[in-house]
């Protein structure tokens, strides 16, 4: 008996379909993975800011002021405060001046999970008028006493409407002494909102980098979900000013 063979192989419909069930397959294996390492990201960089969070506290206790934020190209020291005022109240983490480690871009900024500079900014009070910032410069704190101390900067929590003139209910903090925050995975494209945290205006690299995106006021925004797409997915905490002193006169310091 003569036996018949087909060869004809697979038709063009039937390889079709295959690869569509693979993309599927593939698809169901790469999302939750992408999610997994933005969620990992995140939490990451928490703990990073929480670090960086107890740092200032041990600073002002230990120098009796607060760091001044550092700009690309100055190894991550502060840029002023001790005797003079800051020379810039907007920038980045003094990540060598605070003695914290993590990976640093060539302008020596402390880079957050998605490889962008961690954003610094502080107040630049002087509740007593004489010329020296209360919280970067050594001693003021005490100089001009707790109760008459007055952080201004504020945090809120509504990102559609402006910050400025906010209504009380979108207020969440309103008189921090300092802001960190991460812009999270869309740092290269933030969205309008995001803009109020970090886009009011730009400070150049020392090192052949864009040029970074930093805020210009007192104003910024926090948001209890950080995973809301484009419209807002910075991360923000920000320095109580209650906290500071009671840690200050803990220590002695106030």
């Amino acid at each position: 008996m003569i036996r018949l063979v087909d060869n004809r192989g697979f038709t063009l419909i039937e390889v079709a379909i295959v690869m569509l069930i693979l993309g599927f397959l593939l698809a169901a294996v790469i999302t939750p993975m992408g999610a997994q390492r933005e969620s990992n990201n995140i939490k990451k960089a928490q703990r990073e800011m929480k670090a960086i969070e107890e740092a200032l506290y041990g600073f002002a206790i230990a120098s009796d002021r607060l760091p001044c934020p550092t700009q690309p190209g100055l190894g991550g020291v502060s840029d002023g405060g001790g005797a003079v005022n800051c020379n810039s109240y907007h920038g980045f983490i003094a990540s060598t001046t605070l003695g914290l480690q993590g990976g640093v871009n060539c302008d020596g900024l402390l880079l957050d999970p998605w490889g962008n500079p961690y954003r610094y900014s502080i107040t630049n009070s002087d509740a007593d008028g004489n010329g020296s910032d209360d919280f970067v410069v050594t001693g003021e704190m005490g100089n001009v006493g707790v109760i008459n101390l007055n952080p201004n900067l504020q945090v809120c929590s509504n990102t559609g409407v402006a910050c400025a003139g906010a209504p009380s209910a979108d207020i969440v903090a309103d008189s921090a002494v300092a802001v960190v925050f991460s812009m999270g995975s869309n740092w290269s494209n933030p969205s309008a909102s995001e803009n109020e945290n970090a886009g009011e205006a730009t400070v150049n690299s020392g090192c052949g980098l864009p040029a970074y995106d930093i805020s210009n006021d007192r104003f910024f925004y926090a948001s209890t979900r950080i995973e809301t797409g484009v419209t807002f997915n910075d991360i923000v905490t920000w320095i109580s000013p209650n906290i500071v002193y009671a840690k200050m006169l803990a220590a002695g310091r106030l």
